[in-house]
This record gives structure tokens, C-alpha cells and sequence, in this order.
């Protein structure tokens, strides 16, 4: 998952929390069974997502890692992973296979597993770009930017045109706060492909950290035309659209996001990050007297504006 940027200032109980908000690399699936022995877990015989029982005979490596692509289509990932392991146990060097149960360990957060599923195929194909970018997956997710760089820079050193690659590698440059590099990376992988909106709202990230307002709003602008999760970028640009002073396209952005008390205490909360105090104190107040339910948050932002406009 990339990482969050949370504003200095925090307040209690803000509704929908501001900060801005980048692309996640993993993701947490059910109970995954460990790495072992199994038995045959659909009989002889392949099975369909429809349920339908197939006529090809179970008995080949290639046949249970079709049917672990089949399971693992349908979100069933233990199952997937037994399918998996079962057609590396037949064949130890179906590397396809020992890359996709790899994936699923990471995808589980277990990352000493997934290392060694990837070491195994680097012995056998070391310039394999996909594993060493999977091999850097892991040091990221165990927050080790050094060696994630690594990776990532020998796949691209492999094969420049693998934009996940180029795509972490700004990730890993965003951690080190290196924004430029982060934005080149970011732009390289967009170059590559074009259609992602997930890699257009990084590039907004990593441009707004830089500073560069406009350019990040055009950014996240485009990650919405290109279908990216509308909540995240919507609040990203909200977050823009304040440092640049146009606070109405604030608003009018955080609407989208939530109810209009939601917006106004958010609002609020952007007025007093930026010294508005007066601003924030109406926000908030706004915010009381269209939601009861709204009370208790926004009555303590509102006594947070009200102190600094005291002193």
C-alpha cells in the first residue's frame, strides 16, 4: 500500500479524515492455508466456476495451476493456493505457479514466505523482471525502502517498460520524501500505461507534496476521467484546491464525499490549517446546525477555532 501523508494539524472527531490518500500495494485476503502437503481438493477432475465438472482429468501440475487461476478469479484464495501448491509439489520447476503462491503469501502479509517463493525462482531465472519486482513488493511492505529500491531498479534495469516497477519505485522515492524522483517515475509509468487513474492520483500526491498545486489538481483531475476511486480523489483535490486558495472548489469538491455537515466540518478544518480562523468557527457552526447527530465533533472544532482566534 503507498503511504499517507497526514496534515500536522489534528483535531477531534473530524468526519472524514483529510489526508491525502495514495494507491495501496496489498491487500488482506481470508485464512490462507500454510505450505504443505494436500490432498486432491476437487477430485479427478477440473471445476468450472459455474460448478460444472470439466472432462480433462485431473492428473497434471498444468491442470491444477489452471485450476487454482480459476478459484483465485473467483476469490476463493485458499483454495487457490492449495491448487498452486499442489502443482509445484507435482512439478517443483513450474516456476508460474511457485510465482502465483508467492504473490498470495504476500498478499497475506507474509513476506519471509513470499521471499522465499521468489528467491527459488530468481536461482532458476534470474532476470525475470515480474519476480524482482515482486521481490521488492515485499521489503515495502516490511517498510525496507533500501532494499524495495533495489529490486525495483534491477526489474527496470531488466525490462525499462514494466511500469508497476516504474510505479513503486515512485512509491519507495515518495517514502524518502524525494518527490521529484517519485514524480518521474510516475510519469514514466504513465507513459507506459496511460489508462491507469491509480498512477495519475500518485503523481498527484507526490506534485502537491512538492508544491506544485496546479499540476497536482490537473492530476487527480484526470485520475477521476480515468475511473480511479472517486472517495480518495476527491479528497485529494479537495486538499488542493484549499492550498490554492480557491476554498468554494473545496467545498463544492468535499460535497462529493459525504453530507453537507461532513463537508462543512471538513472545511472547517482546512480554514484553521490554513490560519482561517473566523472561517473555521463558521464552518463548524454550519456544520452543528445541519446534523445533531454532528454535535459532539463539530462542537470541538468549534472550540478548537475559537481558541486560536483568542490568542
Amino acid at each position: 500500500m503507498r503511504q499517507r501523508t497526514r496534515s500536522t494539524v489534528l483535531l477531534a472527531g473530524l468526519a472524514a479524515l483529510l489526508m491525502l490518500c495514495g494507491c495501496a500495494t496489498n491487500n488482506t485476503p481470508a485464512m490462507m492455508a500454510q505450505a504443505g502437503k494436500y490432498p486432491n481438493p476437487g477430485g479427478r477432475k477440473l471445476v468450472t466456476t459455474e460448478g460444472k465438472v470439466a472432462d480433462e482429468a485431473m492428473d497434471t501440475a498444468e491442470n491444477y495451476e489452471r485450476l487454482g487461476d480459476m478459484n483465485l478469479q473467483r476469490g476463493d484464495l485458499t483454495t487457490a493456493f492449495v491448487n498452486y501448491s499442489h502443482a509445484v509439489q507435482m512439478e517443483p520447476a513450474r516456476l508460474s505457479a511457485s510465482y502465483k503462491m508467492g504473490r498470495l503469501f504476500l498478499l497475506k502479509g507474509m513476506t519471509t514466505e513470499a521471499r522465499g517463493e521468489f528467491e527459488k525462482i530468481l536461482k532458476k531465472d534470474p532476470k525475470n523482471a515480474l519476480v524482482h519486482t515482486a521481490m521488492g513488493r515485499t521489503y515495502l511492505f516490511d517498510n525496507d525502502s533500501v532494499k524495495a529500491m533495489e529490486c525495483f531498479t534491477k526489474a527496470l534495469e531488466i525490462n525499462d517498460r514494466l511500469w508497476e516497477a516504474h510505479d513503486l519505485l515512485g512509491i519507495t522515492y515518495d517514502r524518502q520524501r524525494n518527490f521529484s524522483q517519485a514524480i518521474d517515475h510516475y510519469r514514466a509509468a504513465i507513459s507506459i500505461n496511460p489508462d491507469s487513474g491509480a498512477l495519475y492520483n500518485n503523481l498527484g500526491v507526490s506534485l502537491y507534496m512538492s508544491g506544485e498545486y496546479s499540476k497536482a489538481k490537473d492530476a487527480f483531475t484526470t485520475a477521476l476521467e480515468k475511473g480511479e476511486e472517486r472517495g480518495r480523489v476527491y479528497n485529494n483535490l479537495a486538499l488542493t484546491f484549499a492550498k490554492m486558495g480557491k476554498y468554494r472548489a473545496a467545498q463544492e469538491t468535499l460535497k462529493r464525499t459525504g453530507s453537507e455537515a461532513t463537508a462543512q466540518n471538513n472545511m472547517g478544518y482546512l480554514y484553521l490549517r490554513d490560519g482561517k480562523n473566523k472561517e473555521a468557527a463558521v464552518a463548524f457552526e454550519r456544520a452543528i446546525e445541519l446534523s445533531p447527530a454532528f454535535y459532539r465533533e463539530a462542537h470541538d472544532n468549534l472550540q478548537t477555532a475559537r481558541g486560536a482566534m483568542q490568542k
